[in-house]
């Protein structure tokens, strides 16, 4: 019984463990902004050099 419980939990914590993390991510991976914007296009990382 014992066993079993092991591997509900471990089964229920494998499949929340992605969810859970990217619920905490903070949303950006970079600094860099959307240059398909408008709003974005006079930015300096979006002008074409």
């Amino acid at each position: 019984m014992k066993l079993f419980l092991s591997a509900v939990v471990s089964a229920v914590l494998a499949l929340s463990a992605p969810a859970f993390a990217g619920s905490h991510g903070g949303g950006k991976m970079d600094d860099k902004p959307d240059c398909t914007k408008k709003e974005n296009a006079e930015k300096k990382e979006c002008k074409k050099m």
